[in-house]
């Protein structure tokens, strides 16, 4: 079947192979820059937000805040999600993606500049949340953006693989976040606690001057324009997506019920778990967790090129299987207190579920929304879940976690239920392998 997309792509003439070279850099730059602000903030509320922001509260209730200060994020995803994937669909990638990348730089450069609650009182947490709420906004159209942006400059032949990058570029923030955090936890206590933990905030504007060049040079999708020059423009994409995509945008959003808790979960939450219950050295379980990224970028890129050979489903369903499956050993690992195995766990819970499914989801949802709605069916799929299971995934971990005086059995219980749910979202989808987006759209 003849690929809708590049077609429109190879009649315009505008995705040359330089065209397609800087959208894909410029989509996967963006993404960088989102989960290194998320990222961050993730860690900062595992490590440090509760005594500088929720002090007075205890122990518990502190970390509570923290997280929740972190789930807020998500429940500004899928608004800011929501409302720039409208103008997304209505006036173009390019410009949406401009405003989303400057919207979370910004806010996360000047947590770095937030007084505490020390100096400020109960305005710290306010305007904490306020910039958190910014932060999440931004990003909920962040990603969504990115992979449509990455998967309409990809052939068919290829496509998993091409938004793969995107995907893939999520553990390059997530790394540098990690990494960077990690270095300055390694400050005395004193220097840490008053101004280290802002270093890697501050740093941010400079993540995103290097981000602005590259999208700057990016043009518009070609198939965005077909879409533009032949009148087909949407004045409700989001309306239309749900009123026609329905039954694309349930599974669609189940797969993401799955997915999105993992990664909070093995990248917040663990932290909290294996160095503030249990007692793992806080560095080693930093640095295990920067192995587990760094290895999640070749998995994601290898799960996308396996995803163009066998089809979408099968390497989406593994991944699903495979959370079915661990959810109850890697707690048995966490448990172990060795550094070495908790670096293990945290290496399977990360680059084998997410790297079988961040690339590959992309490349499918792509498939399966024309372009006039696209991005919104994306955003829809994805980020109304990041906002009921994603960022609520370490708050409520914490609280099961505690109901149980410690132990960590109903967080694998949650995880594996959600695990089902991704596994029975799966099963509903189409393949789309062999299908072009927007043939596939229309039947």
């Amino acid at each position: 079947m003849a690929d809708a997309v590049t077609a429109d792509i190879d009649r315009s003439g505008l995705d040359s192979k330089e065209q397609r070279r800087r959208a894909v850099v410029g989509s996967s730059v963006g993404t960088i820059i989102e989960w290194y602000d998320f990222t961050l903030y993730g860690l900062a509320s595992a490590l440090i937000f509760a005594p500088l922001f929720f002090p007075g509260a205890g122990t518990l209730a502190g970390t509570l805040g923290a997280f929740a200060s972190f789930a807020v994020g998500f429940g500004a995803r899928p608004i800011g999600g929501l409302v720039f994937a409208h103008f997304g669909d209505r006036i173009g990638r390019k410009a949406t993606l401009l405003t989303t990348l400057l919207m979370m730089g910004v806010a996360t450069t000047v947590i770095g500049l937030l007084p505490t609650a020390e100096t400020i009182g109960i305005w710290a947490p306010i305007l904490l949340i306020v910039l958190r709420l910014f932060q999440g906004a931004g990003a909920g159209a962040e990603f969504a953006g990115a992979m449509t942006m990455a998967s309409e400059s990809a052939p068919t032949r290829n496509r998993a693989f091409i938004a793969g990058f995107p995907g893939s570029a999520v553990y390059v923030g997530m790394a540098l976040a990690t990494c960077t955090f990690t270095l300055v936890s390694l400050l005395p206590t004193e220097q840490f606690q008053s101004w280290g933990w802002r270093l890697p905030f501050i740093a941010s504007i400079v993540i995103v001057a290097f981000a602005l060049y590259f999208r700057l040079r990016v043009k518009e999708t070609a198939a965005f324009e077909a879409v533009e020059r032949q009148g087909e423009v949407t004045s409700a994409p989001l309306v239309e997506a749900v009123r026609t995509h329905w039954r694309i945008l349930l599974p669609g959003m189940a797969l993401f019920v799955f997915a999105l808790p993992w990664v909070y979960v093995v990248q917040t939450y663990s932290l909290q778990y294996t160095t503030g219950t249990l007692s793992v050295d806080p560095t080693h379980a930093l640095i295990g967790l920067v192995i587990a990224e760094l290895l999640t970028i070749p998995a994601t890129l290898l799960c996308g090129r396996l995803a163009d050979r066998i089809g979408r489903k099968p390497v989406l369903m593994a991944a699903a299987v495979f959370g079915v499956l661990f959810a109850f050993p890697m707690f048995l690992l966490f448990d172990t207190e060795s550094s070495f195995l908790v670096g293990v766990s945290l290496v399977l819970g990360l680059a084998v579920i997410q790297g079988g499914t961040i690339g590959v989801s992309a490349a499918m949802l792509a498939e399966l929304f024309p372009t006039r709605m696209r991005w919104s069916g994306i955003a829809i799929s994805r980020e109304i879940p990041a906002a009921l299971v994603g960022g609520t995934a370490p708050l409520v971990a914490t609280a099961l976690v505690a109901a149980t005086g410690g132990t960590p059995w109903l967080v694998a219980a949650y995880l594996l239920v959600l695990s089902l749910i991704g596994v029975l979202g799966i099963r509903f989808l189409p393949e789309t392998l062999e299908r072009a987006a927007d043939d596939m759209s229309r039947n």
